[in-house]
């Protein structure tokens, strides 16, 4: 007895597929001093990325420095139309981007 061969065709779509993520965990030390291994860091996120992750855990000193250099790279996030989740963000970090008016802009919402 013969048995039936199956043949599956597989095919990759990739307007199916679910976009690439990827995830930034920027250092302890986000100062105006180590300001360029952020930059390095947020310049080495792929184009093709569907979502972008900044783990914020980690960092433990920032100055204004480094807000404007995440809210420059949201900005450009955002006219890609790539999704930005910023996580685990302290309190001191969101009131300086309140005070700064940047808080929209880190959303992904200006």
């Amino acid at each position: 007895m013969n048995r039936a061969r199956k043949t599956v065709r597989r095919t990759s779509k990739t307007s199916e597929s679910p976009p690439d993520s990827q995830v930034v965990a920027l250092p302890a030390n986000c100062t105006v001093r180590h300001i360029g291994a952020v930059r390095d860091q947020l310049c080495g996120v792929r184009a093709e990325v569907g979502n972008v992750t900044l783990d914020l855990r980690r960092m433990e000193r920032f100055d204004t420095s480094t807000l404007q250099l995440i809210a420059a790279f949201a900005r450009e996030q955002t006219a890609r139309g790539t999704n930005l989740l910023i996580c685990g963000n302290r309190p001191a970090w969101d009131e300086a981007a309140e005070l700064l008016g940047l808080t929209a802009t880190l959303a992904g919402r200006a």
